[in-house]
Order: structure tokens, then sequence, then C-alpha cells
């Protein structure tokens, strides 16, 4: 089943995630009766709709996956009408900054450069990292210099972490970026790029949409990082809020069971198109 791998490795970290999220609730049970609403009728979230499980548009024209459902989740709590907004990664959150969307929910990792620039929410999800390239580049670099050399060329999403990691832990290596998934996939068909580094849930979905059947992918995760909401400097009482609702999504089972569909499953493969 698609995403086997991947499965057994989420199953791991979700549950470490989902303890943390537990132990989370003192701090924010204080602050139960305060009315956190937003003083407006819609909440407008910034989504690529590239980032399958999380987000992608479906064959029916339809952006959905994990961040969406949570997406509807929260904005239902807050009785607020939910507004997608789909850009580029590399600008939701100068979107944000803007005040373009309210809040940012995209597969979004927490680093520490982005912590000065924003708000996080308690983390809702743990993203692998891997590496995605063909057959004959994966035999022809493991014999020879390995991914951290001068002569391979890398590619990834441009201001992702997965351009970040790279920079750090495969310095040696050429990297070059690119705005969208596909942009990345061509320059490895194409022997422009040695290889793409990206989410493991990613290059899972490519290497299944692949009909050349050339592309493959390290199975074991080269890193990985905590997903949550990202949202304005200065808005402090919606983090508390989504907070809230996301304990209570979890203590009610409910990023357990979204986990299971969107990763597990693979149900919603029909519909990538």
């Amino acid at each position: 089943m698609f995403m086997k791998p991947i499965s057994a490795i989420f199953k791991t970290l979700m549950v470490a995630l989902l303890a943390v999220t537990t132990l989370s609730l003192p701090a924010y049970a204080k602050d139960k009766d305060k009315a956190l609403t937003i003083k407006k009728d819609k909440l407008i979230v910034g989504m690529t709709g590239e980032q399958p499980p999380f987000n992608f548009v479906s064959t029916e024209n339809m952006i959905i996956g994990y961040d969406v459902a949570l997406a509807s989740y929260l904005a239902d709590e807050m009785k607020l009408e939910l507004v997608i907004e789909v850009m580029p990664f590399s600008e939701l959150l100068p979107a944000l900054d803007k005040g373009k969307v309210d809040i940012v929910m995209s597969n979004m990792a927490v680093t520490k450069d982005r912590q000065k620039q924003v708000l996080f929410s308690a983390s809702y999800a743990l993203a692998a990292k891997s590496i995605l390239t063909t057959k004959k580049n994966i035999t022809r670099i493991y014999q020879t210099t390995g991914f951290n050399h001068e002569n391979v060329k890398l590619v990834a999403l441009a201001g992702s972490t997965s351009a970040e990691l790279t920079k750090d832990r495969l310095a040696e290596a050429k990297l070059s970026t690119v705005e969208h998934y596909e942009d990345g996939v061509l320059a490895v068909l194409s022997g422009k790029a040695d290889a793409m580094v990206a989410d493991l849930a990613v290059c899972e979905l490519l290497v299944h949409k692949d009909t050349t059947h050339d592309l493959t992918l390290l199975r074991r995760p080269i890193g990985t990082e905590k997903i949550a909401v990202a949202l304005a400097k200065d808005n402090d009482a919606l983090q508390k809020e989504i907070n809230l609702h996301l304990i209570t999504f979890s203590d009610e089972g409910g990023l357990e069971a979204l986990h299971q569909k969107w990763f597990n499953e693979g149900s919603w493969l029909s519909l990538v198109p």
C-alpha cells in the first residue's frame, strides 16, 4: 500500500506529538473562559495547494488534505467561514506579514528563523525529509561520492526547510531552488539536477505518480520537523484560541483520525491529478 514505509515512521512520531500536545493543556486551560474569538466573519488561510497529503487541488478542482480538514475544523469551532488563499510556498509568510491571510497552514515547519518572524501554534503534525532521485542516480551517487559532494546538483522548494536542510547537512552539494515540485521533478528527470530534497510524503507520492518508473527515494528520513499553524507576530489572542481548539481536537482523537486518513489509508490517491 502507498506510504506503508511512512506509516511506521509517522505512527511513532505521532505518538510523541500527541503526548506533547496533551502536556500543553494546563498552560492554556486557565484561558478557556476568555473571549478570544476573531472580530470578523472569515478565517483566511494561506496554502500552496500542492503539498499532498497536507493540501492539494483534487481532480474535482477542490483543495483537500490534512491541512484543509484541520483548517475547516478550526473555522467551524470559531464559527467563521473558511477561505483558502492558494499561493507559492515562498509567498505564504510574506502574505501573512502583509495581512493578506490570517494564518498559514501549509505543512509549515517550525524553525528558529521563522519564529523571529511569526508566532506558531502548538504542533499538530510531524514531517520527515527525504531525497527524490532516479534509480540510475541513486546507484551512481551511492557508489561514488554520496549526496554531500560538490559534483552533486540538488534542488529544493524555494523558501522551504528542505532548502535550509540541504544548505546545512548537504552543504558541499550545489543547490538551486524551484517554486513548484513539478519543476523539481522535471529537473531531476532531465538531468539538470541529480536529486530533489523534499518531504518524505511528497517524495512517496511523486514516485507513485511517476509514469517513467525511473524515480526512487531514500526510505530512511534525513530529518524530521514539527508542523504548526503560523500567525502574525502580534496575534497572541488568535494563537491562544487556536491552541485551545487544537488541544481539544487532539484529546477527542481528531489528530489521530486525520493521521490515519491522510498517512495510512491512501484512499485519497485517486483524487490526485
